[in-house]
């Protein structure tokens, strides 16, 4: 009985181990599969996850390129405003986008938040920035427009001003002419020789006098009144004839010492006039030259030869 039981048990005992070999090969292959399937999906994981990476890093390096190109562009920008105040804010807004920028550099791409915030804030101060530079191009259209509006001004002043010079030249002229009609104006001066009787005198050792007469023409632009005529009588070396009053008169903003003068009434037509010379010293042969002024004018002169 003993010897026919124990080959029973061995093959039993076989039976056994040959079924927990298979259940344990099962087990490794379950366990085996499993590890595969887990790796696998731990690197299905991590492409995903680098994926992920390469598209925030590729976004980011995307809105660094946007807003290095937009800090570049209100660099290049010439802000052409004398508004120091609007100036000074664009200058703190440009500031801003550097150090927004600079950080956006800095944080990592999988910081998706603080790059979110920091976009968002650069957005804002690009904002700002357009806001202040339409501001300054506002400016700038409104300053052109008054240059503008001001040259047309200033171009009608002047034109004003040139009218006015030429109306002020045209009346100066006018005034000038009148100013010349109104000087009055001696004609047929004459100079005869007299002694000591008043007669006419052929000869310059008993000449006593000298009698000028001429004519004051017709002006009726001259002013009508009292007038004062002063005469002057020089030698050919353009001496004056002594006298004995040595008195002066203006002419042209110099004082003139003359040989005789007369008050007179002009009525504005012509009138003659005879004015008298007393000889202090006995008179040579020589040319004579007299000049005959009034209203600080000269108004007629006339050389005569006596000998």
């Amino acid at each position: 009985m003993h010897s026919n039981s124990f080959p029973i048990m061995k093959k039993e005992t076989k039976t056994i181990l040959i079924i927990s070999f298979s259940i344990l090969g099962l087990l490794l292959l379950a366990a085996g599969y499993l590890i595969y399937m887990q790796q696998k999906a731990l690197k299905q994981n991590n492409d995903t996850i680098e994926e992920m990476t390469a598209v925030m890093e590729f976004e980011k390096q995307q809105s660094i390129e946007e807003f290095e190109q937009m800090q570049k562009q209100y660099e290049d920008f010439y802000i052409n405003t004398d508004n120091d105040s609007l100036l000074r804010l664009i200058d703190e807004e440009k500031q801003k986008v550097q150090q927004l920028l600079q950080e956006l550099k800095t944080v990592k791409a999988t910081n998706t938040r603080r790059i979110s915030e920091l976009k968002h804030e650069l957005t804002t101060v690009r904002s700002v920035l357009k806001t202040y530079v339409a501001k300054v191009d506002s400016l700038n259209t409104v300053n052109d427009n008054l240059r503008t509006e001001n040259k047309k001004i200033r171009g009608r002043y002047e034109e004003q001003e040139r009218q006015l010079q030429e109306k002020t030249a045209q009346a100066n002229a006018l005034e000038e002419k009148i100013s010349m009609a109104s000087i009055l104006e001696a004609s047929d001066i004459t100079i005869s020789a007299l002694n000591e009787k008043g007669k006419k005198s052929s000869s310059l050792k008993k000449t006593a006098k000298l009698q000028i007469d001429f004519k004051i023409l017709r002006n009726i632009s001259a002013e009508r009144g009292h007038k004062t005529i002063y005469l002057r009588i020089t030698d050919s070396k353009e001496n004056l004839l002594p006298t004995s009053s040595h008195d002066y008169f203006i002419f042209e903003g110099v004082n003139l010492e003359y040989s005789a003068k007369k008050d007179f009434d002009f009525s504005g037509e012509t009138q003659e006039i005879t004015m008298f010379f007393p000889i202090m010293e006995r008179l040579v042969a020589d040319i004579y030259t007299i000049t005959i002024f009034t209203e600080g004018n000269l108004i007629g002169q006339r050389s005569f030869k006596l000998q």
